[in-house]
């Protein structure tokens, strides 16, 4: 298979990524200029889930956190994983669960990723202090030990158990010490994004937000939380090389989704008390199963499997979907599957088709980033 029939496989995934109109002006990309950015994968972050526990029993969350969780990492072991994840130049984010509930640890590691030249992040849910004095006096300490930046997952979910002004209040005195301030909001199908980021007006923090996945606790949710897909869903994924370790040791390839999947699938890879994190992390960037998941989503795999003939009787197509992570654990799960892919892409024609899906990543972004605002 040469280039231009690679193209012709990869085509139809994402056929709104080949033109954009801005106006009526078509956005086409720039080819030299995408040929000459495309890189391979790279962790941009990688998470410690340092706790399970969290104060909050939020009806959506993916890594199904409350008060009875106990799963807790190991102080001495978050201090070794940090070296491996600085050797890969990622960013390090602390998540849980709560993390605050042991910052005077999360602190003590911060010190030490920040020797190591670490960018240091960590996600809250902002429900674990009651006082405005408490809120400082923690945040302070992690600002002192070299905190750079805070996520605050706020939303309805979140409000059920938690104060908004709360919420308001941490990103307030965050931004006071310094701290850049991101604010996550998960949202039901017929939900306002808006409304969640408008608590946050006045201050300087960067809104993020997505629907609900219907994962973890929130598979107990009414249908009217979620949007649906009769056809398996298209999309790239941009989670999949943020890898999390979780405090059992378990390395999975993202936060949340796949921490579902089932043995031996290649969304977990490897478990840091069995083997060195540098070998898991070294070896997860090499597979090409998880790049294409990167570069072209869960549909990319979906087509590969189908463009080459392979036996898709192992596929169990559901009725709707929620979102990509569920196509995404469907055909990852699967054994006779994960082998057809592999089989698939160490042929002779992989390294082109794994080029292609790298320049359509590509250009899809710098097609998208042409036409952001601003």
């Amino acid at each position: 298979m040469r280039v231009r029939q690679a193209i012709r496989v990869l085509l139809p995934l994402h056929s709104k990524i080949a033109r954009f109109r801005k106006g009526r002006r078509r956005v086409q990309p720039d080819r030299g200029a995408v040929e000459r950015s495309v890189s391979l994968p790279e962790y941009k972050v990688v998470g410690l889930l340092y706790t399970r526990a969290c104060p909050l029993a939020c009806a959506h969350c993916i890594t199904e956190s409350s008060p009875q969780a106990k799963e807790r990492m190991r102080l001495r072991e978050a201090r070794d994983y940090l070296p491996a994840i600085a050797g890969f130049g990622a960013q390090l984010c602390f998540t849980g669960g709560e993390p605050f509930l042991h910052y005077k640890d999360i602190a003590e590691l911060i010190r030490e990723a920040k020797r190591l030249g670490l960018h240091v992040s960590l996600v809250t849910g902002a429900g674990w202090a009651r006082t405005e004095a408490t809120m400082r006096a923690r945040l302070q300490t992690l600002v002192d030990a070299g905190l750079d930046g805070l996520c605050i997952s706020w939303d309805r979910y979140h409000e059920a158990f938690a104060k908004a002004d709360g919420a308001a209040t941490l990103a307030r005195i965050a931004v006071d010490l310094g701290v850049k301030v991101n604010v996550r909001a998960v949202v039901a199908a017929k939900g306002d994004m808006e409304a969640y980021h408008r608590t946050f007006d006045g201050l300087p923090v960067s809104p993020d937000g997505h629907e609900v996945i219907r994962l973890g606790r929130a598979t107990s949710l009414p249908e009217d939380h979620f949007s649906f897909e009769e056809e398996p869903p298209r999309g790239v994924c941009n989670t999949v090389f943020s890898p999390v370790v979780e405090p059992d040791g378990n390395v999975y390839v993202c936060c949340g989704p796949a921490r579902f999947c089932r043995r031996p699938s290649p969304l977990l890879l490897g478990n840091a008390r069995q083997e060195p994190l540098e070998r898991i992390l070294s070896r997860a960037l090499e597979d090409p199963i998880l790049e294409i998941i990167y570069n072209l989503g869960p549909y990319g795999l979906y087509h590969l499997l189908k463009s080459h003939g392979a036996d898709m009787s192992a596929f169990t197509r559901r009725a709707e979907y929620t979102g990509i992570c569920e196509l995404c654990l469907d055909i990852t799960d699967s054994p006779e599957l994960v082998s057809a892919l592999r089989e698939i892409l160490s042929g002779r024609d992989a390294s082109r088709l794994l080029a292609v899906s790298r320049l359509w990543r590509t250009a899809a972004f710098g097609a998208a980033q042409q036409l952001a605002p601003g």
